[in-house]
C-alpha cells in the first residue's frame, strides 16, 4: 500500500490541467468555462445556450428538475457528446467535441448515474480500470487505484468482490474509479441519489476531504439538497436546458424562479 497520501495530478496527461489550475488560482481565468453551449436531439433542445464556469479548487453544483438537461451538459463537457454550438474550455484549452478519452487525459474524471461495477472483479481491480488511463503498466494502475481507495476510506475493502458491496460502497467505488484517472476536476453525476441522510453525510465529508486535502475541483449534479447546501460554494440551476439562476446555495434557494421550477413553492426545509 502506498505510504504517502494520494496525489492525483502527477501524470503528464494532467500537465495542462495543473497549469490551468495554477493560473485560475492566480485569478487568470476559470479552470472550466462553458460558454453558450447548445445541444439538440431532433426536435428536442436539450441544452440551450448554457454558460457556466468553475474556478480551480471550487465545489460547484448543477441542479434542476428531471429532464432539465443536466446530464446532457455533463456529457458535453466530458466528451460523450459534441455540442451543436458553443465553447467548452478546460485549463485554457478548447475541448468541445473532443473524444472522452482525451478529455479524461486532460484532467476531467467523471462518474455516471447508473452505478455498474464489474461484479466478478475485486474492488481494487474495479478501481484499476480508471488507473489504466494513459498507461498499460499494471503496477502503475494499481498504485493509482490504491491511492484513490485510500482517499475514499475503501482500502480495507480492496480485495472484496464488487458484487458484495452495499449501495453506498458501490457509489464510492464509482468515485474511486474516476479518481484513479488522476483528475484535476471531478464531474459527479448524482452520486448521493438513494442514500440515507447519514450515508449522504459520509459522502459529503469524503468530497470535502478530496477538495481540501488534495485540491480536486468538483462539479456535481445533485438532487439531494442536503448535500448541495453542505458542499457547494456556488450553484447553477438548469431548467428546460437553460441556466435560470446562479449564486450561493442560499441565494438560489430563495430565487422565485427556482422555487417555482424545481424546489416547489415551500422552498427548502
Amino acid at each position: 500500500m502506498p505510504e504517502r497520501g494520494p496525489d492525483f495530478g502527477r501524470t503528464s496527461g494532467a500537465a495542462d490541467a495543473r497549469a490551468g489550475a495554477a493560473g485560475a488560482r492566480a485569478g487568470a481565468s476559470p479552470l472550466l468555462t462553458v460558454a453558450g453551449v447548445s445541444k439538440r436531439f431532433r426536435g428536442l433542445l436539450a441544452v440551450a445556450d448554457a454558460s457556466i464556469d468553475v474556478r480551480a479548487g471550487e465545489i460547484v453544483a448543477l441542479i434542476g428538475p428531471n429532464g432539465a438537461g443536466k446530464t446532457t451538459l455533463f456529457n458535453l463537457i466530458a466528451g460523450s457528446l459534441a455540442p451543436d454550438s458553443g465553447s467548452v474550455r478546460f485549463a485554457g484549452r478548447e475541448i468541445a467535441g473532443e473524444r472522452a478519452d482525451r478529455v479524461c487525459a486532460a484532467g476531467i474524471g467523471r462518474t455516471f448515474q447508473l452505478v455498474k461495477p464489474f461484479a466478478d472483479m475485486s474492488v481494487i481491480e474495479n478501481a484499476m480500470v480508471g488507473g489504466f488511463r494513459g498507461t498499460a503498466d499494471r503496477e502503475r494502475a494499481r498504485d493509482r487505484a490504491a491511492r484513490a481507495l485510500q482517499a475514499l476510506d475503501m482500502w480495507t475493502l480492496r480485495d472484496r468482490p464488487a458484487s458484495s458491496l452495499t449501495l453506498p460502497d458501490r457509489k464510492r467505488l464509482e468515485v474511486a474509479r474516476a479518481l484513479a484517472t488522476e483528475p484535476t476536476m471531478l464531474l459527479l453525476d448524482e452520486v448521493m441519489a438513494g442514500l440515507r441522510p447519514t450515508e449522504t453525510d459520509l459522502m459529503v465529508a469524503a468530497f470535502r476531504k478530496l477538495n481540501a486535502d488534495h485540491g480536486i475541483t468538483i462539479l456535481l449534479i445533485e438532487h439531494v439538497m442536503r448535500a448541495v447546501m453542505a458542499l457547494a460554494q456556488r450553484v447553477y440551476v438548469l431548467h428546460h436546458g437553460q441556466i435560470i439562476a446562479q449564486g450561493t446555495p442560499q441565494q438560489v434557494t430563495r430565487d422565485p424562479r427556482v422555487l417555482e421550477s424545481y424546489l416547489g413553492s415551500g422552498g427548502v426545509h
